[in-house]
């Protein structure tokens, strides 16, 4: 199996609410972020989640916030041990029943043994905290 077709199982997988399968593909030592590393009182899901404990609070964070809507992938792009995919989502704000619309990018590194070892996610930081309700 390709890295470009372990990321798109993994993806299909958290999806479809099969973590526990997801979380065999990961390295013991995976780490997830969403968007920043740094994590914040007001967005739970941004920050650094390591480890398979740490993948679980990270989708249990993303589960949280967000009700799940659409996500499209445009394209997927693999190379070496990376692969990049990018498209457009939208989901609705649990707090405040408001849309996030945001293009995204997704970079994944597999490791030496074809674990996923880094799962970094971009997304539209300002559109999220305005779904959020964020310092208002």
């Amino acid at each position: 199996m390709t890295y470009q077709t372990q990321a798109q199982q993994f993806l299909a997988d958290i999806f479809t609410g099969k973590l526990p399968e997801a979380l065999v593909a990961c390295a013991e030592d995976v780490v997830f972020i969403s968007t920043r590393p740094e994590p914040s009182e007001q967005v739970r899901a941004y920050g650094r989640y390591s480890g398979h404990a740490g993948a679980i609070d990270f989708f249990q964070a993303f589960g949280e916030m967000l009700e799940p809507g659409e996500f499209e992938i445009y394209d997927t792009i693999a190379q070496g041990q990376h692969v990049m995919m990018y498209g457009r989502l939208k989901h609705i704000a649990r707090a405040t029943g408001r849309p996030f619309a945001s293009d995204w990018a997704l970079v994944m590194k597999f490791d030496e043994a074809g674990k996923l070892a880094l799962y970094h996610f971009y997304e539209d930081t300002a559109a999220l905290e305005w779904a959020l309700g964020v310092n208002e």
